[in-house]
């Protein structure tokens, strides 16, 4: 994806973290052989598509490190989905709405 110009600064952070530590859990957690990132702007929406094909099974109900991701998407406004069976790998899907940070007063 190429964007036609910078997305505001904390889109752009979040992104980079949840990238950043969803290849570091394919590599280090879910011993992942590949990953598929796809990303793609759509309607004020920027959308990440992770995929690993590693052993699965993540579930930030239990405390992994996927509630800080989950915190940080949902402070952008944007939405944290995770699919991950046992033996099919991990899916996040995050969408992240592109607008200015809205300050705590307004």
């Amino acid at each position: 994806m190429r964007a036609r110009a910078r997305l505001p600064e904390h889109i752009e952070v979040t992104a980079y973290y949840v990238l950043s530590e969803a290849l570091a859990n394919a590599a280090k957690h879910a011993k992942a052989s590949g990953v598929h990132v796809r990303a793609d702007m759509a309607s004020g929406v920027l959308r990440l598509d992770i995929r690993d094909n590693g052993v699965g099974g993540a579930d930030p109900a239990r405390g992994s490190g996927l509630i800080g991701l989950k915190d940080r998407v949902e402070a952008t406004g944007g939405t944290f989905t995770v699919e991950s069976r046992h033996g099919e790998g991990t899916h996040l899907l995050i969408e992240l709405p592109v607008r200015p940070l809205q300050s705590a007063s307004g």
